[in-house]
């Protein structure tokens, strides 16, 4: 596979001197199959078609694909002018996006998914579905040639913001570099999104120097989570919205509301539950969108820690969810039971950015072990139509019984079965606990896994690395 990068500037008036823009220019890239009547592959859409055009036919190659790595404008701002000059090129990109590309009356336009091979004639792309940097971010990766094109995931010397707006998050974007240093080899080339102003060359750059000089790689490789938050927050400032809140009891009718709006019936908590919880100092985080809450995440502080014995954690909902909240001063740990969002809000990324906050809030109180009490709606099934709709997953349901028959505790493959387990891994938790009989919840036959993350370190990451 022939890889021809061009490094461009987006139109000067997006841009001042000096801007990140400026002094990290995109790059995309051009990938020609070695084989007669070869064909090839542009990722992005920063090139200039007519220099683009040029190299085709010098290599006697035509255009398949046109793949992007995500929604930015500085990635796809010239794709009007490359689909019409290579009109039969079929556009890529992550599903989550495929609408507002499509809406821009492009044709051929189709969807990237985590998983999916594009194969032209000796090229064979691995899409990496890649969020934290936007919901929609994908990274290509050529497994025979080592080559690993990362769009704005992975930077020479740095990654991208957060960009909230898009779908972005700090949290997922540690766990995405988490995944992807625990399966690329340290041999990898990496051909991002943006020259590096580090490095002053143009790339590929190699993995191996990446996990030594590139400080957000370094924090994950020794599970320096905070860090990590601390540094990427303070890149990311200018993209993190202000439409969250903490609540109070002024705010329990629409409170209550959103409780009947979001829960099945039989885990709807009572205006008086949700009185006693603020009464007992329970803290309350919402995002609100006019005037009505659209998702709400509560917790209380607790002096239980991961030091301590299993046994010593709660052994019934009531006592995680109605305790009295100790003083941030003495407790150890947070136990968030309640991460809901409205219906006609989910899968667009609310709930990893509320659990952000909250996440944010409580290291600002000096607590760093976080334990959360995770539904599994996949082991019996759950049909409420209006409010969720989750098939019976026999092969996690055998997981879970088979622990309560052989204290065999299951794997994270066989946990992420569950699309609401999955939801909490993909935020940084693992499932650490399993109570049997833990709340009524017909779905989840009364269990919850107890899930939990350490928001400053996690001492297990990379220990031999």
């Amino acid at each position: 596979m022939n890889i021809i990068p061009y490094r461009n500037h987006v139109p000067r008036e997006w841009m001042t001197d000096g801007s990140f823009l400026d002094r990290n220019p995109n790059m995309s890239y051009l990938l020609s199959s070695e084989q007669k009547d070869s064909s090839s592959i542009l990722i992005d859409a920063s090139g200039d078609p007519d220099i683009i055009l040029q190299d085709l036919k010098q290599n006697n190659s035509t255009l398949k694909y046109i793949l992007f790595t995500h929604n930015h404008l500085d990635h796809t701002y010239l794709i009007p002018a490359l689909a019409a000059k290579f009109p039969a090129a079929k556009i890529g990109i992550h599903t989550s996006s495929l609408e507002a590309l499509s809406s821009r009356g492009l044709k051929e336009v189709f969807a990237l998914k985590d998983g999916m091979i594009i194969c032209l004639g000796d090229i064979e792309l691995l899409v990496v579905h890649a969020p934290g940097h936007t919901k929609d971010s994908a990274c290509f990766w050529d497994r025979k040639g080592n080559n690993f094109f990362s769009g704005d995931v992975i930077f020479g010397g740095g990654i991208g913001c957060a960009d909230y707006h898009q779908g972005g998050n700090r949290n997922i974007f540690y766990q995405t570099i988490d995944n992807l240093m625990q399966v690329l080899p340290a041999s990898t080339k990496i051909f991002p999104g943006h020259y590096s102003e580090h490095y002053q060359s143009l790339p590929p750059y190699d993995l191996a120097t990446e996990k030594i000089k590139n400080p957000y790689i370094t924090n994950v490789m020794q599970g320096k989570r905070g860090d990590f938050d601390r540094d990427l927050k303070e890149f990311s400032i200018e993209f993190e919205p202000a439409d969250h809140r903490m609540l109070n009891e002024s705010d329990i009718d629409k409170m209550c509301a959103m409780e009947e709006e979001t829960w099945i019936p039989q885990l709807q908590a009572s205006r008086e539950t949700m009185l006693t919880r603020l009464h007992n100092g329970h803290q309350f985080l919402a995002i609100e969108k006019e005037s009505k809450l659209t998702s709400v995440a509560g917790w209380c502080y607790s002096k239980f820690s991961i030091e301590e014995s299993q046994n010593e954690f709660p052994m019934k909902f009531a006592e995680f969810s109605t305790c009295k909240s100790c003083s941030s001063i003495n407790a150890k740990s947070a136990f968030i039971y309640n991460v809901g969002v409205i219906p006609s809000t989910r899968k667009q990324g609310t709930g990893g950015l509320l659990l952000q906050w909250a996440f944010e809030k409580i290291h600002a109180a000096g607590i760093h072990q976080v334990f959360l009490d995770s539904r599994l709606p996949s082991y019996n099934g759950s049909r409420q139509d209006t409010i969720e709709h989750v098939e019976q997953n026999p092969e996690f349901k055998k997981a879970i019984d088979r622990y309560f028959s052989h204290n065999q505790f299951p794997s994270n493959k066989e946990f992420a079965l569950d699309p609401v387990i999955r939801f909490y891994m993909k935020n940084g938790f693992s499932p650490w606990l399993i109570r049997k009989d833990f709340i009524e919840d017909k779905p989840s036959e009364n269990i919850r896994v107890i899930c939990y993350i350490n928001l400053d370190q996690d001492d297990s990451k990379y220990q031999n690395i």
